[in-house]
């Protein structure tokens, strides 16, 4: 006996508006490695079928054999495909440069990428901040000036825009299906380089690390990746087989104590603080600093619980102060949504808006506390 269903895929699948006019320099690296398609078997005969512009997935079950699960292809099979990654993916990203320039002392280099026609383009927060000028570079030579319309020290994200139109877009990937040992692409302005942007390839190394970037800040929940990522390509995309966008390219490791160690942003993480900072609304606020739940810790801190985000700290006169959150709590649950990694909690909290009253459950000496919480906008907090 078989069952059929077909289940339709957001966003769906489609080609790129072209670039603009003009050609672009082709001084890049393309490192070439075989790679190969892995299949895994299940125990419930589950098939899934992508048509060729993904916008459904056919899904067959047998109850009468084993079945063989495959995705899109998360292996670059050579230069063929890296040439298809970056001809997707590379007239929407741009070189940045802010100020005099990072050879001026009084300046910097980053990278962006555009992600809606009319010039919305995502960065750094670091790349963009405290700049008085920016231009962005798109690799037909075009230059635009460029203005903050928002940033988020926080998450070290910020989006920028230009005054053009009909401008060629990224496609945003999602960072939750990816997996250790998916092959990447990241593309940017290492180095500030002369002739072009720069390709490196690599796999994803893990994820869900806590960084410390080369400007101080902390950021948690990072995709970790080989993929030779230099100062310049801040902000600039990691790419996944398919040339969609699977994290932003944030930080390095010190090269004095680690090498291939570079790390970026979730894009699935980033897309509500993105759509914040380009809509200009203005983010919930909860007040606490936290920190992943590891075995570690958890020996350490005597704590019950697997995983989740620990409470390192409370701001005193914010909604989670108000709330009667205290440290050394575990959060595992925000409203509807489940708590496995301080990520989790910016994620959740993003979800709603200030002045929305949300369920937080703690995990608290072994046993379930739950809370109320009153979200506010992160000035009311001071």
């Amino acid at each position: 006996m078989t069952e059929t269903s077909t289940v339709s895929t957001w966003p769906p699948a489609s080609p790129p508006p072209g670039p603009p006019s003009g050609g672009r320099n082709r001084g890049l690296f393309l490192p070439v490695v075989a790679g190969a398609l892995v299949g895994a078997l299940t125990a419930g005969g589950l098939f899934l079928a992508l048509d060729d512009d993904g916008g459904q997935t056919t899904i067959v079950r047998s109850t009468s054999a084993p079945a063989v699960v495959s995705r899109p292809s998360t292996q670059i099979g050579g230069e063929s495909d890296i040439a298809a990654i970056i001809s997707k993916a590379e007239p929407a990203i741009v070189a940045i440069t802010t100020d005099d320039g990072p050879f001026s002392g009084n300046g910097g280099a980053g990278t962006g990428f555009v992600i809606t026609p009319d010039g919305y383009v995502v960065t750094n927060n670091h790349v963009a901040e405290g700049a008085t000028q920016i231009e962005v570079a798109f690799t037909n030579g075009d230059l635009e000036a460029a203005t903050i319309v928002g940033t988020d020290p926080s998450t070290d994200l910020a989006v920028l825009k230009v005054k053009r139109t009909g401008l060629p877009t990224v496609e945003l990937g999602d960072s939750d299906a990816t997996q250790v040992g998916d092959e990447v692409v990241a593309i940017g302005n290492a180095l500030a380089l002369e002739g072009g942007l720069s390709v490196t390839r690599g796999i994803i190394s893990g994820t869900n690390r806590t960084a410390r970037t080369n400007v101080g800040t902390t950021l948690s929940g990072m995709v970790q990746t080989d993929a030779a990522i230099n100062p310049g390509n801040s902000g600039g995309p990691l790419l996944d087989a398919q040339g969609r966008v699977i994290g932003i390219n944030t930080a390095i490791a010190n090269p004095a104590s680690a090498q291939n160690v570079g790390f970026a942003i979730p894009i699935s993480k980033a897309k509500p603080v993105i759509e914040d900072l380009r809509l200009d609304r203005t983010p919930a606020f909860l007040g606490i600093s936290t920190q992943n739940v590891t075995p570690a810790l958890a020996r350490e801190r005597g704590l019950t619980v697997e995983s989740g985000a620990y409470v390192v700290s409370v701001t005193s006169g914010t909604p989670a102060d108000d709330a009667g959150i205290r440290e050394d709590d575990v959060i595992v649950r925000i409203g509807n949504e489940d708590i496995s990694t301080s990520a989790d909690v910016q994620s959740a909290v993003r979800s709603h808006r200030p002045g929305e009253s949300v369920k937080i459950v703690v995990e608290r000496d072994g046993s379930r506390v739950e809370l109320d919480a009153t979200l506010a906008q992160r000035s009311d907090a001071g």
